[in-house]
């Protein structure tokens, strides 16, 4: 069977131990016995992505990750938004899919006026920027993303397991919004709030049942299972347009990634 890993792109601290089980869970139930899912974090904490150096260390966090993870991954899933889709796509010879990208995709061909709903103010001019970047379209002009009030934690989400009520309302209320702007599908701009949500049965916008929300981690699931029967039909990333450093080249890149991500403070994973 394919191996696929999927890698978070925040660490494993323990003390959300609920939240990366249902996020396993959730992975595993979309590869449908299509793939053997292992979920890897990162070893480092970045501190989010919300200003440059922090996003640079997450993305060398990332490559590192992913450069680690090749020898038993035929495919890979970064599953979060705002991650380093072509540098990952050009550091590993196997088909590679990120939560961005695939809603990008995937937009394109499913909404005309769809509109991202994130966990953070701070994320929505970066995950429109990262949009753009992707050549997405079928997002509701002027806003296509937006987040809801107040913003949510880790600690948030992790009670939401059990207790989903108060986390479900707020992001309902900035879905609400955005179909009262024309937004004719709302996608969720977290990869385990999307599990949280597909979870507890959230599959559309209260008060209209025409507009749908979308999980991102569905969506990467079926772009990478594409792109690896596109691989077995001989079509991949052209050479051209993702030239792969081989080598010494190669060797450096993986040194490199690992050295930035060092040493910076991280709790104890939960094991995968």
């Amino acid at each position: 069977m394919m191996r696929l890993t999927w890698i978070e792109a925040t660490v494993g601290d323990p003390a959300h131990a609920p939240l990366w089980e249902l996020l396993r869970t959730h992975v595993r139930q979309l590869a449908a016995g299509q793939a053997e899912v292992r979920v890897r974090h990162v070893d480092t904490d970045a501190g989010g992505i919300r200003t440059p150096a922090n996003r640079l260390l997450s993305d060398a966090a990332v490559l590192s990750t992913a450069i680690d993870a090749l020898p038993a991954s035929d495919a890979i899933v970064v599953g979060c938004w705002g991650a380093p889709t072509v540098a990952v796509r050009d550091a590993v010879p196997v088909p590679v899919s990120t939560l961005t990208d695939a809603v990008a995709r995937a937009t394109g061909s499913l909404a005309r006026r769809a509109a991202v709903v994130t966990v953070a103010p701070a994320l929505e001019t970066l995950f429109a920027e990262d949009l753009r970047a992707h050549g997405a379209s079928g997002f509701l002009r002027g806003r296509p993303v937006r987040a809801y009030a107040p913003e949510s934690t880790l600690a948030d989400v992790t009670r939401a397991v059990a207790e989903p009520d108060d986390l479900l309302s707020r992001f309902d209320a900035a879905a609400r919004e955005a179909v009262d702007e024309g937004a004719d599908a709302v996608i969720v701009g977290c990869g385990y709030l999307g599990a949280l949500f597909a979870s507890h049965g959230y599959a559309s916008v209260g008060g209209a049942p025409d507009v749908p929300v979308w999980d991102p981690n569905l969506l990467a699931m079926e772009q990478v299972l594409s792109l690896v029967r596109l691989a077995d039909a001989g079509i991949r990333p052209t050479d051209r347009g993702y030239p792969r450093p081989h080598g010494e080249r190669a060797i450096a890149l993986a040194a490199a990634a690992r050295r930035l991500s060092d040493g910076a403070p991280s709790p104890e994973r939960t094991p995968a």
